[in-house]
């Protein structure tokens, strides 16, 4: 198994964050019933699941747990202080807040710490409403926050429906110094010949801008569970217009592991890439990720391996408690 680095995956601890949509009675997702979720996923649970995977480090991902600021990386540095993975982590922050930039210094506290996730979905269709508006990309204090962001660094990770591609293009091409990731290869959910139409169009504007970058993620509106011939043109077409050093693999887990398990997205993955060359696809299992999120390289050498370096960050762990 080739070494991999998954550039997107989630923890939470129902409890300790409000947690809405895992709450008991929260109604099904788009992707359908939720209810094996609905429990606690923590770095233990991670660790077991990507058993075989290959996985050398990891970025944690907001989980939308609804906690204030900080407080759900903080959560993360702590539940994680013994093992290098998360090695990086995405925080949740809505960049229209008016206190944006005192909430970004909070977050850059955690050593882990890479930047920001907003869900900014919005479409005609109900399930895809995520956020208030369907043009917080063109908010003046939207575009305000997103400044603090490129001051500080920091990724801005974006969740987006195919109808607001275009928007994320000209946000690019508006902060060209800015790190943009498209989560979760734009939703590529097609109900008409009219939404794949939309969303090619749109990773094409995208794919124009250099400081953008898309995970190969969250493939389920393709396939429930990622069989090559159903996902292959859309990943391929993907892979010839971003180039392997903007495209990147992760798993989304636990969430897609209701639908496709981890060494089944990898082999698939690897079947729709036969015939790139193989730093192509080193590239997109492993370069990309290290080179978007920064991963230390303290960080690379196995969740199984016990080297010096990882005894070092164990033992600089212990003397800090």
């Amino acid at each position: 198994m080739r070494p991999t680095i998954d550039a997107h995956h989630h923890l939470w601890q129902l409890g300790r964050f409000p947690y809405a949509w895992l709450a008991p009675d929260s109604p099904p997702r788009p992707f359908g019933d939720h209810s094996r979720l609905k429990s606690d996923y923590l770095v233990d649970d991670y660790r077991r699941d990507m058993s075989g995977a290959g996985v050398v480090a990891s970025v944690f991902v907001e989980a939308n747990a609804g906690a204030p600021g900080s407080k759900e990386v903080e959560w993360v540095d702590a539940a994680a202080r013994d093992f290098p993975w998360p090695a990086a982590a995405i925080g949740s922050a809505d960049l229209r807040r008016p206190d944006i930039a005192k909430v970004l210094d909070e977050f850059m506290r955690s050593p882990r710490m890479r930047g920001i996730r907003m869900s900014l979905c919005w479409d005609e269709r109900p399930q895809w409403r995520f956020i208030d508006r369907p043009d917080v990309m063109l908010d003046p204090g939207f575009r305000h926050g997103l400044a603090e962001l490129t001051r500080r660094n920091m990724v801005f990770d974006a969740l987006v429906v195919p109808g607001q591609l275009s928007q994320l293009a000209d946000l690019a091409r508006a902060n060209p110094d800015q790190q943009i990731v498209i989560d979760h290869l734009g939703t590529p959910w097609f109900e008409t010949a009219a939404d794949e139409a939309t969303w090619m169009a749109g990773m094409r504007e995208c794919a124009r801008r250099a400081n953008v970058v898309v995970k190969l993620s969250g493939l389920w509106p393709l396939d429930r569970q990622w069989r090559p011939e159903r996902i292959a043109g859309p990943v391929r077409l993907v892979v010839d217009l971003f180039g392997p050093e903007r495209c990147l693999w992760a798993s989304n887990y636990p969430v897609e592991k209701l639908m496709c398990p981890v060494l089944d997205q990898i082999s698939n993955l690897e079947t729709v890439l036969d015939g790139l060359p193989e730093k192509d696809k080193d590239m997109i299992f492993r370069g990309t990720a290290e080179r978007v999120y920064r991963i230390p390289q303290v960080a690379l050498g196995g969740p199984q391996e016990r080297s010096p370096a990882r005894e070092a960050v164990r033992a600089s762990g212990a003397a800090r408690r």
